[in-house]
């Protein structure tokens, strides 16, 4: 008895599934591109091979980030910085708001 059309079902509902998992759990999720706060005195540049420029008050500084759930771990040469990502938003320390521009 041939079982290929089962097992073709099969593999296409597996597929389907781990692309569900993969885009709930964030794998779809890019960050790559510009994100700036209201005043544009802070823009974070992220590129998707993991690098970041930031530019504050005008002062360009390269550093790596990675992306961790809900969180983005952003390492410079001045420390890391947490910020958290809640939908078209990045919140980070002292009230920082980003959104893509």
């Amino acid at each position: 008895m041939d079982n290929a059309p089962e097992m073709s079902c099969r593999y296409r509902v597996t597929a389907g599934l781990l692309a569900l998992l993969c885009l709930a759990s964030g794998c779809a999720r890019s960050l790559s591109g510009t994100w700036q706060d209201t005043a544009g005195l802070t823009t974070y540049q992220f590129a998707r091979d993991g690098s970041v420029v930031m530019t504050i008050l005008g002062t360009s500084v390269r550093g790596d980030y990675q992306i961790q759930g809900d969180r983005v771990v952003v390492n410079g040469p001045q420390g890391t910085v947490v910020l958290r990502r809640d939908g078209d938003r990045l919140s980070g320390p002292t009230g920082l708001e980003l959104t893509p521009r």
